[in-house]
């Protein structure tokens, strides 16, 4: 009797710890590896309306960035923007084929993982989408110059299904995946 109790014990631990339905930390760390993200912005250094909206920030006023006014024939083609000492934390490195033309990519921001919001199971729990959210941190005086809005949170989703071997996110689910 007491091996019989003892056997259904196990096999009833080990059938819970096996469970392939997704659960919430389960998906929390297999999102949290793709964070903290870099989010950059090219900068034309060369381009005379880039240089006009640096113009209008405080980059030069605070010692990050140079901006040269005016251009003679002779130096068309050379950068109008020069980056400081100051801006050297936020410079990233930039492919050499982007260089050629004059771009220098920065630094904007990080975006890290905060926490899962929901989660909706589908297709006898195999397929799952995750919504949670992300903030901003390591703010850099860049922004200004690019499109990027910094909001308290963004909401994302991520799509999961499961495999032979475990739950993976798909980086672009396919129409099928909705279907039941």
């Amino acid at each position: 009797m007491m091996r019989t109790l003892l056997f259904i014990l196990t096999v009833a631990i080990f059938s819970a710890c096996s469970s392939k339905k997704l659960s919430r930390e389960q998906a929390s760390e297999l999102i949290k590896k793709a964070y903290p993200r870099t989010v950059d912005w090219d900068i034309y250094t060369a381009d005379p309306q880039t240089a006009a909206k640096a113009l209008d920030t405080k980059l030069e006023q605070d010692g990050y960035i140079t901006i040269q006014r005016r251009q003679s024939l002779s130096e068309i083609g050379n950068p109008f923007i020069s980056f400081t000492e100051k801006a050297q934390p936020f410079l990233l490195a930039t492919p050499e084929k982007d260089k050629d033309i004059k771009v220098q990519k920065v630094k904007l921001a990080e975006q890290h993982f905060k926490e899962i919001t929901g989660m909706q199971l589908l297709s006898n729990d195999k397929k799952a989408i995750v919504e949670y959210t992300v903030v901003y941190k390591n703010v850099t005086p860049f922004v200004p110059i690019s499109t990027l809005k910094v909001e308290p949170e963004l909401k994302r989703k991520a799509y999961f299904a499961l495999y032979d071997d475990g739950w993976r996110i798909l980086e672009k689910p396919d129409m099928d995946f909705l279907v039941q």
